[in-house]
């Protein structure tokens, strides 16, 4: 490690709050597919997780942003001042998210801001209900109400007030579970009829209570699970036949990620509110955004606010991402490059069984598991070791999370660092 970097670093760790930042490395440069870390390239296949979808530092959306830098438009919060630009984020918005229905947006600046916002609207439109439900191993921010339906980790919520009178929490229903624990679980549950019935039980002495209902269809910190089409349809209508709202947290598996623009698409559901954010930002500036069906949206002047939500430079950097995903075809792409990235390492990896339990996921939303958490994090050094960047998820899987953009040659060359890692630790 270079000295400038070892001095800064020492500075940061007298300096900064303590957060998830590695003490090791300092971020210096990202291009495309690729970070630099203390100076030195890595192949990215975490993104963020899920930030750089149309690359790092594109050039389009870098001079989207400086078009309005240069123009001197760039100023006040559209939640005070609306500004073109919003209003053109706005309209594609509705545009592309699921369902026919009227819509109205919100501008925030994160996952977490988006995400309350969406809990802070169904609770002023029905204040009578007072519940909530989620799935376990659900993350949906560290702010607020949001945490209440954030069970990722303990350390998210443990200290802290629930905030929600009744706050219940469904097991999710996984094609793909990571433990025995919840292999076994799924085990009782072949049909979506069985689930449905966990399902009554759990939540019927409670469901008229319930407001809202907060899911991930495919957990991100979780551990990239991947829930069954059928079983979450069933739970669907058994929601609507009871009039709870549906927020479906699309902030880590939207905007072509998973293979389809919206993973709600994947699953043939129109939630009554969309939350995204990530990879709206292009990487370069913050935003995040809550799609609601038009009647939960707020209703009245300063019902819900913030100071930055919709200023220029962000909104007009999130109107190139979408251009670049649509003109690119990057949802198409990442279907394809998901496939065979899945496949190639799950037949690679078939007879190293004693190390890796196997490859899993949907479009370039996927994990490949290791057999503890122990050999898990040994992995992720080894990579590094070799130049390829991941992030951990769930209690013994790895993301693997690369821009939809990756050429098929890094995507290859990630592979391959892979199964070397996964060789130097058997």
């Amino acid at each position: 490690m270079l000295n400038d970097y070892s001095e800064l670093l020492n500075r940061a760790a007298q300096l900064m709050a303590r957060s998830v930042w590695n003490p090791n490395f300092l971020f210096t440069k990202a291009k495309g597919s690729t970070i630099w870390l203390n100076g030195e390239p890595y192949l990215d296949f975490a993104c963020g997780p899920g930030v750089a979808n149309v690359g790092h530092n594109h050039p389009e959306v870098i001079e989207a942003v400086k078009r309005v830098l240069d123009n001197d438009e760039a100023g006040w919060g559209g939640n005070m001042l609306l500004n073109r630009y919003q209003v053109e984020l706005a309209e594609k918005l509705c545009e592309l998210t699921p369902g026919k229905f009227p819509k109205r947006v919100f501008f925030s600046n994160s996952g977490g801001e988006a995400v309350e916002a969406a809990m802070i609207a169904c609770m002023r439109r029905r204040p009578e209900r007072r519940g909530m439900v989620s799935f376990i191993g659900d993350f949906h921010g560290r702010i607020g109400f949001g945490r209440t339906a954030t069970t990722s980790k303990p350390l998210h919520i443990e200290g802290l007030p629930w905030g929600i009178e009744k706050a219940l929490f469904l097991i999710f229903p996984a094609e793909n579970p990571e433990t025995p624990a919840k292999q076994e679980f799924m085990e009782n549950f072949s049909t979506a009829r069985q689930y449905l019935n966990y399902v009554e039980n759990t939540l019927g002495p409670f469901v008229n209570d319930i407001n809202f209902a907060l899911f991930e269809l495919i957990q991100g910190e979780g551990g990239i699970n991947v829930a069954q089409k059928e079983m979450i349809q069933a739970l669907f209508r058994y929601l609507r036949d009871h009039k709870v709202c549906i927020i479906v947290d699309e902030v880590q598996s939207g905007f072509g990620r998973t293979g389809n623009m919206w993973v709600s698409d994947f699953y043939e559901v129109e939630p009554d509110i969309i939350t995204v954010a990530k990879a709206l930002s292009g990487g370069v500036v913050p935003i995040g955004a809550t799609i609601f069906r038009e009647e939960l949206a707020y209703q009245k002047v300063s019902e819900h606010a913030n100071t930055y939500g919709a200023i220029p430079q962000a909104c007009a950097a999130g109107l190139k991402v979408l251009e670049i995903l649509q003109k690119e075809k990057l949802a198409e792409k990442a279907a394809t490059d998901g496939d065979w990235l899945i496949d190639s390492l799950s037949s690679s990896v078939s007879s190293m069984t004693e190390v890796v339990k196997g490859a899993s996921g949907i479009g370039l939303m996927s994990r490949l598991t290791l057999q503890n958490v122990e050999l898990r994090d040994r992995m992720v050094v080894e990579a590094m070791k070799r130049g390829l960047f991941l992030m951990s998820a769930g209690e013994q899987s790895v993301r693997l999370m690369p821009p939809l953009s990756i050429s098929r040659e890094e995507l290859q060359k990630g592979a391959e660092i892979l199964l070397e890692s996964v060789q130097s630790i058997r």
